[in-house]
């Protein structure tokens, strides 16, 4: 066994110690915790715990295979690593707790899916909800057995290679001077809680809960934590087990089977797009008043500020999501080629902004009349995600350049920007 190899078996290893404590960790999200500080620094941890095994796991496959991650594939794991610490530290407001407790899962799934290159393309794309489901069924369950096969391989004791030390042994070494590094950081913890009372606190709740730890407890959160364990397990050492070219090769039949589809005449596809920008623009029109109201501070009768954003946000989000359906239909049946199919898709994408723009103006008189909340911001930063993602539409339909990978950054910095703003200011 080479060095590399040997490497890679000691990073397995770990990282199959791994999967029990952060598992078992994971389990104790649902105990009632004595303050949002506790939850966040308990949460903080747990994102740095999944960011150390993302990082073991990227080690072992670049040791076990002989290569390099580059490019995407470098810089995006690093981009969600920092998304997800900065989401469990913004967890202490609690201002949008299932938010970004469902935002921090998805995240953990997908900078595995980045960091070990089981993308359908090269780096994030518009197929991200099929990356998802690769993410969160296909891998994990496939590989849903492969701890018990990693602890079969200890157990049954393989035979020395070259009489050289088994990576087990090795193993249990590391783990050992962690323990000691562990032993370390509760000393220092101890002398710092006798100079600040924020670590006293922490270091009695610590001590609470050592106390309140009971047998009967301890095996049944072990139990719960199996079934936890051997899915994450799954997903961290099947993506780095399995062929990265499985996914390639099923991107590549999506794309060939897609012609298919584009069987639409582009003319009828031209008129479809035409009725919409007319419906929109008749509306425009008749609805003048109501619609660009708010951008003279002046609220329409019979509505109330409250009603009047919330509408604004509700019309935004349907039509918006009916403009991106209708675009997505174009491109699946119509002609990537034709000018005037991508001309039309434009202007509906130009109008989608004008319905961005007046939601933002609704929501923005709400709040310089009665004050800035958490729903009224996560309202708006809601309206300037779909602007840009209109921006970015347009910028693709024009110039062909791939504009999903900046809107899906922008949109994840700009949430947890958000979310500090709030912590912050509000």
């Amino acid at each position: 066994m080479n060095t590399d190899t040997k490497r890679a078996e000691i990073l397995k290893y770990l990282c199959l110690g791994v999967s029990y404590a952060f598992s078992y960790a994971y389990v104790n999200i649902f105990d009632k915790f004595h303050s949002r500080l506790y939850t966040t620094i308990y949460l903080t941890l747990l994102a740095i715990g999944a960011i150390v095994w993302l990082e073991m796991t990227i080690r072992q496959k670049c040791l076990a295979e002989g290569i390099e991650p580059a490019g995407m594939q470098k810089i995006e794991p690093r981009f969600w690593e920092g998304i997800l610490l900065l989401l469990s530290i913004g967890s202490c407001r609690g201002d949008f707790p299932l938010l970004s407790y469902f935002f921090m899962h998805m995240v953990v799934i997908y900078m595995v899916l980045c960091g070990t290159g089981h993308l359908l393309t090269e780096s994030s794309s518009c197929l991200m909800p099929l990356d998802l489901v690769n993410g969160c069924i296909r891998i994990p369950f496939k590989n849903i057995f492969s701890r018990f096969f990693t602890l079969l391989e200890i157990l049954t004791n393989r035979k020395k290679e070259d009489s050289e030390e088994k990576p087990f042994v090795r193993t249990i070494g590391i783990l050992a001077v962690l323990g000691l590094f562990g032993i370390i950081f509760l000393i220092a913890l101890e002398n710092l809680a006798s100079m600040d009372k924020n670590f006293l606190y922490l270091e009695q709740c610590i001590d609470e809960y050592l106390a309140n730890l009971s047998i009967s407890g301890f095996i049944a959160k072990f139990l719960v934590s199996l079934p936890v364990g051997a899915f994450l397990f799954g997903l961290y050492q099947g993506a780095t087990r399995m062929d990265q070219q499985e996914e390639k090769d099923y991107h590549e039949r999506l794309t060939q089977d897609s012609l298919k589809f584009r069987f639409m005449p582009d003319l009828l596809l031209s008129f479809v797009i035409g009725a919409f920008i007319l419906v929109y623009l008749a509306f425009f029109i008749s609805q003048s008043g109501y619609m660009f109201s708010a951008f003279a501070g002046i609220l329409p009768e019979k509505y109330t500020a409250s009603e009047y954003a919330v509408s604004g946000f509700h019309e935004l989000i349907n039509v918006v999501i009916l403009n991106f359906l209708l675009l997505i239909c174009v491109r699946l049946f119509g002609s990537h080629e034709n000018r005037i199919l991508r001309i039309l898709s434009v202007i509906v994408m130009g109008e989608s902004l004008i319905f961005s723009c007046i939601s933002a103006s609704k929501i923005i008189l709400y709040m310089s009349r009665f004050g800035y909340t958490i729903s009224r911001t996560l309202g708006l930063w809601g309206t300037i995600v779909v602007f840009a993602g209109a921006i970015c539409a347009i910028i693709y339909l024009l110039k062909e350049k791939r504009t999903f990978l900046p809107w899906l950054w922008f949109s994840a910095g700009s949430y947890v920007t958000m979310q500090f703003i709030t912590w912050a200011f509000v």
